[in-house]
């Protein structure tokens, strides 16, 4: 199985490499969310054809290493992750495209590894310390608290409770099967502590896409980060949340999505 070792800690990410001539897009999915989550969505698909489609597993999650202590999910050890698994691949940059914590992630990218990146396309998050009284935030507190009496099913049920939405399958049986309640716990933790990604968004230089859903809590702050960071784009996705704006708004984002992949030149 395909897996790359970050250099730091030693700790592999797994990891799938759709192949293609294509110029490269590493994807990343959100909180919870295994990579076959991303490979089967409509937007991978939509993308397959033209570009080559790498997907990963965040630490903590799917086939990557699970470790159980919040220290181990620093954004800088994350960021490492992302680059271990291109340097497997002999990638020298890739476009990035990640969802929610994959695009907490990605934020990370373009702050930590810029010269590993062709552009970063970032759907409902932003860069800035964690609102942690958000109906989001609420959730996934809700959910790992009942994780620890329910494990897996715990937490799928009491988020989707929390935000009134079900996940479509096979996404839902994908994020039961391929977790762990524990690791997931460390992972928010470290979120507790993270504070901002970026003291000076003003000084980036990267081709950046960032959309949230209109009634996602994150909305503003992506939009202000997009204000912040030269040349970014920001799209408002109406009528979508947090949750539904990945698994609803493929054909709103892909005209954009499009737009950036194909307009960022292939080296800087």
């Amino acid at each position: 199985m395909p897996y790359a070792t970050n250099s730091g800690d030693g700790l592999h990410t797994y990891f799938e490499d759709a192949g293609g001539a294509g110029p490269p897009v590493l994807f990343y999915t959100g909180f919870a969310d295994p990579l076959e989550v991303a490979k089967s969505s409509r937007l991978a698909r939509a993308l397959s054809g033209e570009f080559r489609l790498i997907f990963a597993d965040h630490r903590g999650q799917g086939g990557s290493d699970k470790p159980r202590d919040a220290a181990a999910y620093a954004l800088p050890t994350r960021v490492a992750d992302a680059v271990a698994v291109l340097d497997a691949l002999g990638i020298e940059r890739a476009h990035f495209l990640g969802s929610s914590w994959g695009a907490r992630l990605g934020f990370a990218l373009g702050e930590h590894a810029p010269k590993r990146v062709l552009s970063l396309v970032l759907c409902g998050n932003q860069p800035y310390a964690w609102n942690l009284e958000s109906p989001t935030a609420n959730a996934v507190a809700a959910a790992i608290a009942a994780s620890g009496q329910e494990a897996m099913k715990g937490f799928v049920e009491t988020f989707e409770a929390a935000l009134d939405y079900r996940f479509p399958e096979p996404a839902r049986t994908w994020t039961l099967e391929k977790n762990d309640p524990a690791a997931l716990e460390a992972a928010w933790r470290s979120a507790h502590v993270e504070g901002p990604v970026s003291d000076d968004l003003t000084a980036w230089r990267l081709p950046c896409l960032i959309c949230a859903g209109e009634a996602d809590e994150m909305h503003d702050a992506a939009k202000r980060a997009a204000a912040e960071i030269p040349g970014a784009k920001f799209v408002s996705l109406a009528g979508h949340s947090h949750i539904s704006a990945f698994y609803e708004a493929d054909d709103l984002l892909l005209p954009h999505i499009l737009e950036l992949l194909r307009s960022a030149p292939p080296k800087q």
